[in-house]
């Protein structure tokens, strides 16, 4: 990840891509009554990754706790394995956004992530900068008729993946377009820089089916969806 600061207290860590950040004295920015107390809430999205928004340290910021996907979930719905801090959920999700921010592409910038271990499994959360007046894919094709915004996704997703990044979860509440109509991908949890071709393909067909997956969107992805892959076979 480059520069990197880690503050333990006892068995918890404090992940900063930042060693000069005050955040990583401030542990309250995981405590969601802490913060209700404190009046920092600014609220929050729902969903199975449920997420807070909130202002700390002059930005808007994200909170995230890490849970478990598919058969595991059953086992326990937040508890990982500890193989290590630099092998963490936060740590990884750290990294990978701290390389793409710095070849210079649109994803949230990390801020503060927490491993809270228990002998041999931990539970974590990440914080990540919010994005100011950003939609999600979903709402923005929802109320734009034009295909312009279509091809733009396509040739952002067709930069990340030229520099193999995959995204293990792309879908339409993944995506966002701010007011700028730059196009961001956030979510960045078992990101990684190794993708391959077989990757790629899965990635885009997990990004048609949660279009396939919202009623609402079905007139819009007919019309969208082939320029999207137009503009994605293109190249950026």
């Amino acid at each position: 990840m480059g520069h990197i600061s880690v503050r333990q207290e006892d068995d918890e860590y404090f992940i900063s891509p930042d060693p000069a950040s005050p955040a990583s004295h401030s542990p309250h920015l995981f405590d969601v009554d802490a913060l209700r107390a404190r009046g920092l809430l600014d609220g929050q999205a729902t969903g199975r990754a449920q997420a807070y928004f909130l202002r700390a340290h002059g930005k808007h910021l994200v909170l995230r706790h890490y849970r478990r996907g598919g058969l595991p979930r059953h086992l326990s719905d937040d508890r990982f394995i500890w193989t290590g801090l630099s092998r963490s959920r936060p740590w990884r999700e750290l990294a990978v956004m701290a390389r793409l921010r710095a070849l210079n592409f649109f994803v949230p910038v990390p801020f503060l992530g927490r491993v809270q271990r228990q002998t041999t499994t931990y539970t974590a959360d990440i914080l990540t900068e919010r994005i100011p007046g950003a939609r999600s894919m979903a709402d923005r094709v929802a109320d734009e008729a034009s295909s312009a915004i279509w091809a733009k996704i396509g040739r952002v997703l067709r930069g990340f993946h030229d520099a193999n990044a995959h995204h293990p979860d792309l879908n339409v509440r993944n995506i966002l377009i701010d007011e700028s109509h730059e196009v961001w991908l956030i979510d960045w949890d078992r990101g990684h820089l190794r993708a391959n071709a077989l990757l790629k393909t899965r990635s885009l067909a997990r990004l048609k089916r949660s279009l396939d997956q919202e009623p609402g969107l079905t007139g819009a992805a007919e019309r969208g969806w082939p320029r999207l892959l137009e503009a994605y076979e293109s190249g950026p």
